[in-house]
């Protein structure tokens, strides 16, 4: 059920070992599960920028990113508040692999894989209703699989599959398809380059939220001229931009924005006519680079942020009472913080 980093970011710290470059670059990875796909890019692009003079310089086309991160609330970039009740923890593992790379108008293809999960030390109930006995502490286990092209240097495209494992209220898996495009204006704009970035995610089997829920508990309470009450499999596109400053001394401060535009059947409308705009969000994020970590243990970093989420549809507003605050929720507000390591 869930939480992306620009291929710039990755461009510039190509490997401590065979540059002299900061080694904060390579992490950029507040995580909510839809920024993996944009983070992957951004790394795979990393083993391509650097130099290879000679076979025994290479860097190495297998990487590692481990990113632990902690947070106020578990909220689902499509605005489910799964958990909102102690400390959330967040890890993410994946393996990037550089399978080719190019000087031409096709610059590199890359895969990514690995596995998001969500803890949570509050409890959420295994079986519905929320709030029932027994709970558990393990919320989630993603799947991730994707492939990635960089294309005229400065544009990525790719495509990840993932499945959500919600092991909470007798949820199950449900599997989804996201094909990204993102784009990279730090040449043209410099300093006030936007990163652009252009989503569309499709519902493969069964729903990321529970918006066919209201008509499994109530079928005779959809409002009148309802069509999709009870919507099956959809859509949406998000649109985003993560504007950022670094700092010479490797500080950097993001300010990533992004609104959802859900097809009408992604959150039904059981409940009201569907809105062009599902949801918006605002955030900040600062990372700091740990230097006094010893060489050639991987490059860390320390990440804190903020984020504000605005629920416009107001079938989305009323789904969250089936979720962990009970009641129609229009907007939310989480912090977030951990530390990242990439080798």
């Amino acid at each position: 059920m869930l939480v992306q980093v620009g291929t710039r970011i990755a461009k510039d710290c190509a490997f401590r070992e065979n540059a002299n470059q900061n080694p904060n670059k390579y992490n950029d990875t507040e995580m909510n599960y839809n920024n993996t796909k944009k983070l992957a890019a951004a790394l795979a692009a990393a083993l391509m920028a650097a130099p290879l003079s000679r076979a025994d310089d290479a860097p190495s086309r297998v990487n590692e990113l481990v990113n632990l991160n902690f947070t106020s609330e578990y909220v689902t970039p499509r605005g489910m508040i799964v958990d909102n009740t102690g400390l959330t923890f967040q890890p993410l593992l994946l393996t990037l692999v550089n399978l080719y790379k190019a000087d031409g108008f096709i610059n590199s293809f890359d895969f990514d894989g690995g596995a998001w999960a969500d803890f949570t030390s509050a409890g959420v109930s295994v079986n519905p209703p929320y709030g029932s006995h027994p709970k558990t502490d393990f919320v989630e286990i993603d799947p991730i699989a994707g492939l990635s092209t960089t294309f005229a240097k400065n544009f990525t495209l790719g495509v990840t599959y993932t499945a959500f494992g919600m092991q909470i209220l007798d949820i199950g898996y449900s599997q989804h398809l996201e094909t990204k495009l993102s784009f990279n204006d730090a040449p043209y704009l410099g300093a006030w380059a936007l990163h652009p970035s252009l989503i569309f995610w499709q519902e493969l089997a069964k729903k990321a939220t529970d918006a066919d829920l209201p008509y499994t508990i109530n079928p005779g309470g959809a409002r009148k001229g309802a069509k999709d009450a009870d919507p099956n499999s959809s859509f949406y596109f998000d649109l985003g931009i993560d504007p950022s400053y670094t700092f010479k001394d490797g500080i950097k401060l993001e300010a990533p924005c992004r609104m959802l535009i859900p097809d009408e059947r992604f959150y039904g409308d059981y409940y009201a006519a569907s809105s062009f705009v599902g949801l918006w969000e605002i955030g900040t994020k600062a990372t700091f680079p740990m230097k006094f970590m010893p060489a050639g243990f991987g490059h860390w970093n320390f990440f804190m942020g903020v984020k504000f989420m605005y629920f416009v549809d107001d079938n989305l507003v009323n789904l969250n009472q089936f979720n962990c605050v009970e009641r129609p929720t229009r907007d939310t507000l989480q912090g977030y913080g951990g530390v990242s390591l990439f080798f």
